[in-house]
């Protein structure tokens, strides 16, 4: 059986400050298993409703030596959008869904007791890495919540010399 593709946007960094506008309908829907493997460790099963919208990925090369910050802020607060970065080997480029590890997995979204209340308003959400000596892969996803398939976003990238 044929393993599902899930499309990839590879983003040329221009400058310190990189801006990108998207859509989630350009995405789709995924399984969500492989985040919370031991291997990859991006978010836990209790907070899948923040990721079971549609998933729109990209990626870039962090340099050795740098600071990186990913925020998404969705462009109507009614589309809660969250976000989830892949740290993988310069040489690696799997994909969430079929990706088996990772050197580290970051996700930024709500942070809530109990049941989540999908109605509040969107924020802005971030991620960050430092790399030291080595350049890094980076797998960026942004995703819907539990029935948010489409909604513009802006994606913020930041990369500064250490």
């Amino acid at each position: 059986m044929a393993q599902e593709e899930y499309p990839v946007t590879d983003i040329e960094l221009t400058g310190n400050t990189t801006v990108i506008t998207g859509n989630l309908e350009a995405g789709k829907t995924m399984p969500l298993r492989w985040a919370e493997s031991s291997q990859v460790a991006c978010f836990p099963g209790t907070r899948f409703i923040e990721f079971q919208g549609n998933h729109v990925l990209y990626r870039m090369v962090m340099p050795p030596y740098s600071e990186l910050k990913v925020t998404v802020t969705p462009k109507d607060k009614k589309n809660r959008t969250n976000i989830y970065a892949l740290r993988l080997g310069v040489n690696n480029y799997d994909l969430p869904p079929n990706i088996v590890r990772a050197i580290s997995c970051e996700a930024g979204y709500p942070i809530y007791a109990g049941n989540p209340n999908l109605r509040a308003p969107a924020k802005p959400q971030s991620v960050e890495y430092i790399s030291v000596n080595k350049p890094y892969n980076i797998v960026i996803g942004v995703a819907g919540a539990k029935d948010v398939l489409s909604g513009e976003y802006e994606l913020k990238i930041e990369l500064k010399s250490r």
